[in-house]
């Protein structure tokens, strides 16, 4: 992977150029608002020049890349930040954890692609900078967005950061940020100890990265024991499944070069989402992510919960093993008796 340094400014300016429109959709899609993304000018950042730039509030968005940042800001005197994100419910957590995600997949040079992502309102995008440890080598890119009344406003890449971990941890208000979770994952109350079960995640939920138990209190994946935490490290094969269908082994064996398979599912049908290669967790629809394939999720499915009934014995009673099997599908599986003792 090439330096995080000047050197790079001609990669992100080609990504830019590259993923400006599919960029510009997801702004739609977030936000509600419409604009149109092209890249600007670029150089080395200087602390003194971006203190008047970058001296409010506004959106951050940032993303780790082998251990070091880069954010992109959006200053609130664009006008292009609503209120909510200042105070943003479950739903507005997980639009503005898809937007990072789509933003930083679509305007990042392929050799960065980010490890993982943020997106948080900040009072003070300067400070946040210092307490990410910009880099004396920083470098920064202008992004000029046009809006739908035809104001153009800009915006900025910049990189590199030594901490990213500290970027959101407190603001000029001496407001305390949502870190302490990995970045991407929000910090809740950790007061009680965690309450699996109902508090464990559903698919549904599980983007946002919420535990919620009966009391209505959230909890982080942070807050979980040392022994459910480590399962969640656990890598599995995700797949987006186009079509599926059985062929008798004798037509499978005379497929050949421009050989055509048909399949019953149509072309504008949207895609199972597979975990594990066994369990479908949601459907999806394919996009274009930069010059890569990609899918945006629609919907996410429980999978099917399992219960065996638990046999309550009265007392003196016990079990007799029959004399004929009783057959279920392929697999004998021998009955028991209850008889009682007097």
């Amino acid at each position: 992977m090439p330096e995080l340094n000047i050197d790079v400014l001609g990669n992100f300016i080609e990504s830019v150029g590259l993923g400006a429109e599919e960029a510009s959709s997801s702004f739609q899609r977030t936000f509600d608002s419409s604009v149109k993304m092209a890249a600007g000018s670029g150089g080395v950042y200087n602390v003194e020049s971006f203190a008047s730039k970058l001296g409010g509030s506004g959106l951050a968005l940032l993303f780790i890349v082998g251990g070091r940042g880069i954010t992109i800001l959006i200053p609130d005197s664009t006008g292009l930040v609503p209120s909510w994100c200042s105070a943003p419910d479950a739903t507005g957590k997980s639009k503005l954890s898809t937007f990072a995600q789509e933003w930083g997949m679509n305007l990042l040079p392929e050799a960065f692609f980010p490890e993982d992502y943020k997106a948080e309102k900040v009072h003070d995008m300067a400070r946040a900078l210092v307490r990410g440890g910009i880099e004396l080598s920083a470098a920064y890119l202008d992004l000029k967005l046009t809006k739908s009344d035809g104001g153009v406003v800009t915006i900025y890449i910049i990189w590199a950061l030594d901490s990213p971990s500290d970027f959101f941890k407190e603001d000029s208000s001496g407001v305390e940020a949502d870190m302490g979770a990995p970045l991407g994952l929000p910090k809740f109350d950790s007061s009680e100890p965690p309450l699996l079960g109902a508090g464990a995640p559903t698919f549904g939920s599980f983007g946002d990265s919420d535990f919620t138990n009966v009391e209505g209190k959230r909890r982080a994946i942070d807050d979980l024991p040392g022994y459910s935490r480590s399962l969640l490290k656990v890598k599995v094969p995700v797949a987006a499944v186009l079509a599926t269908a059985r062929k008798p082994i004798k037509s499978i064996l005379e497929l050949g070069v421009g050989s055509v398979i048909q399949f019953d599912k149509s072309c504008d049908e949207l895609l199972e989402v597979e975990v594990g290669q066994k369990v479908t967790i949601g459907s999806a629809e394919a996009v274009k992510v930069g010059d890569k394939f990609g899918f945006r999720i629609h919907t996410m499915v429980l999978p099917k919960e399992r219960f065996r009934a638990v046999e309550i014995r009265k007392e003196g009673e016990y079990r007799t093993k029959s004399e004929s099997p009783q057959i279920i599908g392929k697999a004998p599986i021998k009955s028991f008796q209850l008889n009682s003792q007097n």
